[in-house]
């Protein structure tokens, strides 16, 4: 899972990050910075690049 949080409501994201952040143990996780999708795909790339 590559999580992308969204900027949106009086958050601004971070409720968005936070469920990324508490992912069930076990399952592999990374996540980006708020509004960051290109970052999200260079990861992608570099996962698939292994």
């Amino acid at each position: 899972v590559i999580g992308v949080p969204i900027a949106s409501g009086e958050l601004g994201g971070l409720d968005a990050l936070l469920s990324i952040a508490q992912m069930p143990k076990g399952v592999p996780v990374a996540s980006v910075g708020i509004d960051n999708s290109k970052n999200a795909a260079l990861l992608a790339i570099r996962i698939l690049n292994l």
